[in-house]
């Protein structure tokens, strides 16, 4: 009779692990590891034959088996706990360079889940990482020589707009600035002087955004995350503060923002090592809202401007994707500030936090990210007549002849019809408001 009942159990798990495999919900994508999950492979002739089918089936199913993230966590903890830990831990993880992903080739994905899919992951280079005490620092640290070609590009774009918009520098350094042992120092040192080289070389009348100086004055507080690249909302808030103080802006009081936290996030730095002292220690995500600022938000595909899809400047995830929702090539934001301000701001995932700080200054803003972005920014803001101009970037997008490059040619790509959109809206603000008087008019004459 025991026998029987270890037999049927046995039977019972592997007939429940068989249904959960076959009638289980299946993922598309794989969050954490940045990747696109196998797809069932098609039964043909040919395919069986040359084994394609089979190696396909073996990579479906290690992809959908039942927990299997589950299981992959419980392995990483089984191996961590294998050991002694002191309570300091310091050390060096070399993760290589990530391959830089592309869009998922199913249209059909969910769009939120396509931008978490590609946050962070597309230009930048860890090579190594410094893990201390459950928090990743990366050890980039910008390179001075290369500053002279970034400025060169900011005062190219300068003196094309001259009497038409202000050009800005807005670069924030990395995180290898701020790791909080004497013996990295040369790391902050390396930033400041990469900084300071893109400062000497711009032309009079290009302004520079102290952004790394305002970070100093706050060193110990929650600038950085520990499993992420990017800095908080809190050290984005300061990278805002230094760009008022260059624009002649005054920067809205933190104080007086409206504060939402979400916690438990775990980033890209995390996926890339998956080392269990920062699993330990996750981040929190802290967005800071302005207040009375009402925004509408669309975002352009990358190379026109049709179908316009709807989008949030404060998006509720729990990710870094909480900032205007994740990257897009092109998000127009329009705000109830009627100053006649507009700005646009050519960005890499670094600036997104910087993005949405933005809105208690400028009537409109236009967030280009210029590794999607195939629009003529030259363009857009001659129909638009943008006032202001920042370069909102990460200091290796800084540092890097390709991506200085792909700023660059921002301004020479094909002319867009970026002035029959705002012919559009125009038409549709003066239908809108026709509509109003009509319905005012019925209202009347019913009474």
């Amino acid at each position: 009779m025991r026998k029987k009942l270890e037999i049927g159990l046995v039977f019972g798990c592997m007939l429940a692990i068989s249904l959960l495999f076959v009638f289980g919900p299946k993922e598309k994508i794989s969050l954490s590891e940045k990747r696109t999950l196998a797809t069932l492979p098609a039964l043909t002739w040919d395919t069986y034959i040359s084994g394609a089918f089979s190696k396909g089936m073996q990579g479906y199913i290690n992809d959908h088996f039942p927990f299997r993230a589950q299981a992959v966590r419980l392995t990483e903890a089984f191996r961590y706990n294998l050991g002694f830990h002191f309570q300091n831990q310091e050390k060096i993880v070399v993760v290589g360079n990530p391959e830089k992903s592309k869009e998922p080739e199913d249209n059909n994905l969910d769009s939120a889940a396509q931008k978490t899919y590609l946050e962070g992951f597309e230009e930048f280079d860890a090579g190594s990482v410094l893990i201390l005490n459950g928090k990743i620092y990366t050890t980039n640290s910008g390179d001075p020589a290369i500053s002279p070609y970034f400025a060169k590009m900011l005062n190219v774009y300068a003196d094309t707009l001259r009497g038409k918009a202000r050009v800005f520098s807005a670069v924030a350094p990395l995180s290898s600035a701020f790791i909080p042992l004497k013996s990295y120092e040369r790391y902050a040192q390396r930033n400041e002087a990469t900084l300071k080289a893109i400062q000497k070389n711009l032309n009079p009348g290009v302004y520079f955004a102290d952004v790394m100086g305002e970070m100093n004055q706050h060193y110990n507080e929650y600038l950085w995350y520990g499993s992420d690249h990017h800095w908080t909302g809190l050290g984005a808030y300061y990278g805002y503060v230094a760009f008022c103080k260059a624009a002649g802006i005054t920067p809205v009081p933190l104080s007086s923002m409206e504060k939402k936290e979400r916690k438990g996030f775990l980033g890209t730095l995390y996926e890339l090592t998956r080392d269990q002292s920062v699993r330990d220690n996750p981040d929190r995500v802290e967005t800071y809202i302005p207040p009375g600022i009402e925004t509408k938000a669309v975002y352009y595909n990358a190379y026109d401007f049709k179908y316009p899809q709807l989008s949030k400047v404060f998006c509720n995830s729990p990710s870094y994707s909480s900032f205007i929702c994740g990257d897009t090539p092109l998000l127009k934001i329009t705000t109830n500030v009627k100053n006649g301000k507009k700005i646009a701001v050519v960005k890499n995932s670094m600036g997104n936090a910087f993005v949405v700080y933005l809105i208690s200054h400028y009537e409109q803003i236009y967030v280009v990210d210029f590794r999607y972005s195939k629009h003529n920014l030259l363009k857009i803001m001659e129909d638009a007549q943008v006032n202001d101009l920042v370069f909102a970037v990460g200091l290796y997008a800084a540092v890097s002849r390709g991506t200085i490059g792909m700023m660059r040619n921002l301004a020479y790509q094909k002319d867009q019809d970026y002035d029959e959109v705002l012919k559009q809206e125009e038409a549709q603000r003066l239908l809108d408001s026709i509509n109003g008087i009509q319905d005012t008019v019925v209202v009347q004459s019913e009474n």
